[in-house]
């Protein structure tokens, strides 16, 4: 009987202890990766609404609507950086050279752009920062 109780004790235990690990540091390093690969899939997207050759009357409000998905991308990359990613992964992206604080400040410049040569210059910085 007693060695049913330790292995009840270990298994709560082992579970608490997987549990914690999943909730605070697993899931919150997914939902950044997650949003870091939306934004990267996004840019070029963006890149390819300027149409040069071809500003037609849509022109403005596909732009706008891909400018709109940009900003919420970078409010998403600022509020996960900021208040769910653990510091310890905070202090690794420092590390590696991938600043998602000014990863944000070129995505909301790069929101507000029409130009192409602006936005693809703007692109390739957040690409640098993002070391892609």
């Amino acid at each position: 009987m007693t060695s049913m109780v330790v292995a009840v004790i270990v298994s709560f235990l082992v579970g608490s202890f997987g549990y914690v690990v999943v909730y605070f540091c697993i899931r919150p390093i997914s939902k950044y990766r997650t949003i870091r690969k939306q934004i990267i899939q996004n840019l070029a997207d963006y890149l390819n609404s300027f149409d040069q050759a071809d500003e037609g009357e849509n022109f403005h409000g596909i732009v706008d609507q891909k400018a709109a998905h940009i900003r919420s991308h970078s409010s998403d990359l600022t509020e996960c950086y900021h208040n769910i990613l653990p510091n310890w992964y905070q202090a690794l992206l420092r590390g590696r050279g991938e600043y998602p604080e000014e990863i944000s400040k070129h995505l909301m410049a790069l929101s507000n752009t029409r130009d192409y040569y602006h936005a693809r210059n703007r692109m390739e910085k957040i690409r640098q920062l993002f070391k892609v």
